[in-house]
This record gives structure tokens, C-alpha cells and sequence, in this order.
């Protein structure tokens, strides 16, 4: 089975995905635009395909009560993020270091997009999140995943 490694910038947190890959989502929420500065693609995967090998400077921020963003506090990189209390990781496309066998399969949240870019591609889009394509159902509910910051080595 193939093994996707993948890292922030300054290798702080690294990572490694086993198995094969859905494909991306993208999202166009104001939250995503703001801890990516554009917009965020990202790649689900089971708790049971993610190994973080390291995680010295991984740290997590909740936001609106049901979000968890995991990102590197010395470099500053968005890594992941996870529905609070569920299974799963999403993992952002950039932060692999490999070649993805996947493609972006449709666009989320377009309501909020900003007007600086179009949406050409053809791919379907979904107003607001639709947790029907963006997420297998299989995945919850689980316990959540153990996410390990420096304070618990």
C-alpha cells in the first residue's frame, strides 16, 4: 500500500498517510481563506491512515466550537483540521511532499469565495458545505483521533 509523507516548512511536524487517497475538496469559507490566504484543498483521510512521526511544534486552535486546526507554532504552517469530537483528518494538498494520486473532485463554501478568482473548472460547487461529498460517512462517528502536543511527550 502507498505511503504519502508529508511535513510543514520547517519539518517541525511530519507526517506520513497510508493508502490510497480520496480525492481533494476545496473550500472557499472565510476560515479556510484565512489560515491558508487563498483558498484551502484538502484530502480526508481515517485516523487509522495518519502517523504524525513528529509533532514537537504542533499545536491546535478551536474555532466555532466544532473545528480544530492543527498548525506548526514555529513556522507558522496550516497542516490539518478535524470536526471536534469526530474521526478523520483533513489534510491540506500542500503540506505533502510527495506526488498526490488524486485530483480535486468539487468546490465548497463558493457562497463565500472572494471576488479576486473565478471557478472555471468546470467541477461541481456547493454553496455552503455538503457534508455528503466532502466527508465519507464512514469515518463517524468515531472517538477523536489523539492529537499529541510537546506538553504530553
Amino acid at each position: 500500500m502507498k505511503t504519502y509523507a508529508g511535513s510543514c516548512l520547517c519539518k517541525g511536524v511530519t507526517f506520513e498517510v497510508t493508502g490510497p487517497l480520496q480525492d481533494f475538496q476545496t473550500c472557499h469559507c472565510i476560515q479556510c481563506r484565512k489560515t491558508s490566504g487563498h483558498y484551502a484543498a484538502n484530502v480526508t483521510v481515517s485516523s487509522l491512515q495518519m502517523e504524525l512521526l513528529r509533532y514537537d511544534s504542533l499545536k491546535w486552535f478551536t474555532s466555532m466550537d466544532q473545528v480544530e486546526k492543527g498548525f506548526c507554532s514555529d513556522c507558522g504552517s496550516s497542516l490539518f483540521w478535524s470536526f471536534a469530537g469526530r474521526d478523520g483528518w483533513n489534510v491540506a494538498a500542500g503540506v505533502f511532499d510527495d506526488q498526490l494520486d488524486a485530483k480535486i473532485s468539487h468546490h465548497s463554501f463558493t457562497a463565500e469565495k472572494s471576488d479576486y478568482y473565478t471557478l472555471d473548472d468546470g467541477l461541481p460547487q456547493a454553496p455552503l458545505f455538503d457534508l455528503e461529498v466532502s466527508v465519507k460517512p464512514s469515518f463517524y462517528p468515531k472517538p477523536k483521533p489523539t492529537h499529541k502536543t510537546d506538553n504530553e511527550q
